[in-house]
């Protein structure tokens, strides 16, 4: 099943918004609604587990032709967050404080970003001789990406700087990296301070960062220079059993298929077997919550296969964080009821699991359920959105009130 959203990407992403919890294992249904329901890390999920189309490929063009030096640099606007204000600051934290799985972003030429916007149209139009024909991530990274040889030299420049090189994207569209404080703040001309807002502590770039003026026309920004994440949207309730006396009435899965007319699938054979299906999070879970739902749901057993982000720290049990893992695979596997559920988790949030997921091609499904106000994101974070598919995380910008909808605060 296909879904056209985000932008002008076909997705397969299943999002499964009916989200419930009660107390004491007792649980109703609550409607998740989010200001920015992240959706997809561009037109990387075109790639995933489909076949190759035979695209021509000659390879994109080498664009790094002069060596990358140090002294001259050039600023990347937009790339601090709006919670990083003077009034939080904290001071800057130690030189040897770990800044971990940092996404350095890449940008296309005018050419490249021309040429993936037209073949975007093409693939949803079925007059098009390229409708549904999808690409490799190899055909995408020769066709939209960095060149072998300009990936190498930001490697290398990386590398070289101290840093240490955690993963380079299949699309070649970003380099993701770890270092101390004090490598990035020398490698990048910024500042690495504390925040305290809220009774919470965090740590954001203060200064807007810079890099080797050779990379000034490569590099789009930065993600991970914070910790600012996203929140989980679910909103708990106490929970009232369904009752003709109170009036409640809350759903079970074989309730939510006969209203939705899923039944009519179960019924054809279609279950989700064969299927995998990736989940989003950004904390750890309790099996114990899936496997109860599950039984008083009377579904098999299926425990979600849990994948921690390579390079990620274990971000143990978040408050909040859990609950809405626990409701997105519950919910999933009580749809899709024998498909693979796969659990991708990250102490660096959940954007950063998805981007782990696209581009090791986990599943052809995917889905994420947090969200956040347009405000909250850098004007990086807006720009690699509006880039499309830039292999970055792009969404749909409401422009609802962020005031009303508690986004003023974090």
């Amino acid at each position: 099943m296909h879904e056209a959203f985000c932008m002008e990407v076909e997705m397969s992403f299943t999002f499964f918004n009916i989200q419930n919890r009660g107390q004491a294992g007792q649980k109703g249904i609550v409607r998740l609604n989010s200001l920015i329901s992240l959706k997809c890390l561009g037109a990387l999920l075109l790639l995933i587990a489909w076949p190759s189309t035979g695209f021509r490929q000659t390879g994109p063009k080498d664009r790094l032709l002069e060596r990358i030096e140090n002294a001259s640099t050039s600023r990347l606007p937009g790339t601090l967050h709006r919670l990083a204000q003077p009034q939080y600051d904290q001071g800057e934290v130690g030189s040897l404080f770990t800044v971990g799985r940092v996404t350095m972003i890449f940008k296309p030429t005018a050419a490249q970003q021309a040429d993936l916007d037209k073949l975007l149209r093409e693939q949803q139009d079925p007059s098009s001789p390229n409708y549904h024909k999808w690409l490799t991530p190899e055909e995408f990274a020769d066709r939209f990406g960095l060149s072998s040889t300009d990936m190498d030299k930001v490697t290398s420049w990386l590398q070289a700087q101290g840093l240490t090189v955690d993963e380079t994207a299949r699309s070649r569209r970003w380099i993701t990296f770890t270092g101390s404080a004090g490598q990035i703040e020398t490698a990048f001309y910024t500042q690495i301070h504390n925040y305290f807002i809220n009774g919470e502590s965090y740590y954001a770039n203060a200064t807007e960062p810079s890099v080797p003026e050779a990379l000034g026309d490569v590099v789009l920004g930065f993600r991970s220079l914070n910790n600012f994440r996203l929140k989980p949207r679910l909103k708990s309730r106490r929970v009232q059993f369904t009752s003709s006396v109170t009036g409640y009435h809350y759903l079970a899965p074989d309730d939510f298929a006969a209203i939705y007319d899923i039944k009519a699938l179960y019924d054809s054979g279609v279950d989700g077997t064969g299927q995998k299906l990736a989940v989003m999070g950004q904390s750890d879970i309790q099996l114990s919550d899936i496997r109860a739902f599950r039984s008083a749901s009377g579904l098999s057993p299926n425990d979600p296969q849990i994948i921690l982000v390579a390079g990620s720290r274990d971000p143990g049990i978040v408050t909040g964080d859990v609950d809405e893992a626990d409701l997105d695979l519950e919910w999933a596997g009580a749809i899709a009821r024998n498909a693979t559920i796969i659990y991708v988790n990250s102490a660096n949030g959940a954007p950063d699991s998805l981007q782990y997921a696209i581009d090791q091609n986990l599943a052809p499904i995917v889905s994420i359920s947090y969200g956040d106000c347009e405000s909250n994101f850098t004007q990086s974070d807006i720009n690699a959105g509006r880039a499309r598919s830039t292999g970055q995380c792009t969404g749909n910008y409401s422009r609802r009130s962020c005031r009303r909808r508690g986004c003023s605060r974090l």
